[in-house]
């Protein structure tokens, strides 16, 4: 089984820092044109399904994917980002900055802090459970589009990491990541955060932390 992780083009709230969440924020002209290139990327690729996050963004970058293959996008609301409630449209210095701050008032990991109205990294970790054991069951060659935030915890899922684990993958937008499933049921990461598909140098990146450039 190979499974194939994208991120999302760029946004202009990922220009600007702001963190999305559900908000339902479109690709920018940049995100638009990577978009493009990375349907180039899959040109002539052999795919059985192309699963995405349902959040606008996502879904017009898989459409490209789509486009490419010859096989329709299947939406999944359990690929969305984290929601960050009333904090979305903040910036990720002001969003790390209170959930720190409110993690050490309750005694409590930052993974586990709910913002108002929205999710804790924790209550994403389980979300993707669905995700995590469709996937690690599936046959042929499957692309996920998602999210910084989100691909960082899936990840982490399928190599059987921790929340922590997901602190170390970053993915820049359309970064492609593969990985192939061995014969023990263990995953295999044979490329990672790749984009060479792309004709700009300047890629925005996201993880579980906010964004950088």
């Amino acid at each position: 089984m190979r499974l194939i992780l994208v991120r999302h083009g760029q946004t202009s709230w990922n220009d600007s820092g702001r963190a999305q969440g559900h908000t339902d924020i479109p690709l920018d002209l940049t995100g638009q044109e990577q978009a493009r290139q990375l349907g180039q990327a899959f040109e002539g690729m052999i795919v059985d399904q192309v699963l995405s996050s349902d959040l606008t963004r996502s879904v017009e970058t898989a459409e490209q994917v789509s486009k490419a293959v010859g096989v329709p996008v299947t939406t999944r609301p359990d690929l969305r980002e984290r929601c960050f409630g009333e904090w979305e449209g903040q910036s990720f210095s002001s969003v790390s900055a209170n959930l720190y701050e409110r993690a050490q008032k309750h005694s409590i990991s930052a993974q586990e802090v709910r913002p108002p109205n929205g999710e804790s990294f924790l209550d994403v970790w389980n979300r993707l459970d669905a995700v995590h054991d469709d996937l690690r069951n599936a046959d042929g060659t499957v692309v996920v589009v998602s999210h910084g935030g989100a691909l960082s915890l899936l990840l982490a899922k399928l190599l059987k990491g921790t929340l922590d684990t997901s602190r170390a993958f970053r993915f820049g937008n359309t970064g492609i990541t593969e990985l192939e499933k061995r014969m023990d049921g263990l995953f295999l990461i044979t490329r990672y955060n790749d984009v060479s598909h792309l004709a700009s140098g300047k890629v925005l990146s996201g993880s579980l932390d906010g964004v950088s450039r």
